[in-house]
């Protein structure tokens, strides 16, 4: 193959990732849980993202920085669903809505009710929007409850976001609204809402619902997720590892994003829920979070699995029970 045919060849396929992307990024709901033999959900990987992980692989070859890169963006990009109906008519029934300035960001809080404050929080790629279960019977049992979408989430402007806008949505809250009685977190959300408590944040009680507290096994799941070979996963690696830790100003994400460095010094009551057939999130981190933080209240629950614990009815009324046993 001659040189301008390889550089061709290169350019080529480089389009066909850049296309294969696209579609990647424009569909949230891919990771589909499937039954096995013990009685937990693991994720079937889709087609498409088989697709997509041969392909870095291959490029891995004779591209591998520029095949890091692009699973290196993926990382930080928000995965948008097409927008419900249902969605503008949720946000329009709030009682009021408040701007929060979040870096160079400005987005929507919405509030309902009056009382002690309850904040909630979304996991990646998620929306305040799940939460509308909980807050009838939060504003019922005489809560303000406030509910948004992370900066690049829902409506917002954007697709890419990290980990600090989560927490720094949070403590801007808190900053322009006031005091905050409670947060109620899931999935990613709840390693921010933790995080946050180390950068100011002072909730009474924190609410984690299948929470994810290690990056380094996120990073993992990723990895495996995309069948990602040793020489373009050192690399991802490598690449977000110099992001966060830019981002967040520290020296080292992976030993400070942690279940142990993450729950040491707690000032707030907490209760832990999660369940025993959640397919994104590896029981094994679900006891590191037992093992840390040992003082908690606990529900385990089981067939909800990572999205349907947020709308179960039991769920929602020991969190109720929680909040009102003070």
């Amino acid at each position: 193959m001659t040189s301008n045919c390889h550089t061709e060849y290169i350019v080529e396929q480089e389009n066909k990732m850049s296309h294969l992307l696209a579609g990647l990024t424009r569909s949230s709901n891919d990771l589909i849980p499937a039954g096995n033999s013990s009685g937990r959900q693991q994720r079937v990987i889709p087609f498409k993202y088989q697709l997509f992980g041969l392909g870095l692989n291959f490029a891995s070859h004779f591209r591998n920085q520029w095949a890091a890169r692009i699973v290196s963006d993926l990382w930080f990009t928000v995965f948008k669903s097409e927008r419900k109906p249902w969605v503008d008519d949720f946000w329009q029934s709030a009682d009021e809505t408040i701007d929060i300035v979040v870096g160079e960001h400005r987005i929507p809080v919405y509030f309902w009710g009056t009382g002690p404050l309850v904040v909630t929080m979304h996991g990646w790629s998620g929306s305040g929007t799940q939460y509308r279960r909980f807050i009838p019977k939060l504003v019922e049992a005489g809560y303000r409850v406030a509910a948004f979408d992370a900066p690049a989430h829902g409506s917002n402007p954007g697709n890419q976001t990290h980990l600090l806008d989560f927490v720094d949505s949070l403590n801007a809250i808190q900053a322009q609204v006031g005091e905050i009685d409670t947060v109620i977190a899931h999935s990613l959300g709840g390693m921010a809402a933790v995080w946050a408590t180390h950068q100011g944040l002072m909730p009474r009680n924190m609410v984690l619902l299948g929470p994810h507290m290690d990056v380094q096994k996120m990073f993992e799941s990723y990895s495996e997720l995309l069948n990602l070979n040793k020489k373009i996963s050192n690399q991802f690696r490598e690449n977000i590892g110099q992001k966060m830790a830019e981002i967040l100003a520290v020296d080292d994400p992976w030993i400070l994003l942690n279940t142990e460095n993450l729950m040491a010094n707690r000032n707030y009551r907490g209760l832990f829920i999660f369940d025993n057939d959640d397919e994104e999130i590896p029981q094994e981190l679900f006891q590191s979070i037992l093992t840390h933080w040992q003082d908690c209240e606990v529900l385990q629950t089981e067939g909800l699995g990572h999205q349907k614990i947020l709308k179960d009815e039991a769920v929602i009324d020991r969190v109720l029970s929680f909040l009102q046993c003070r």
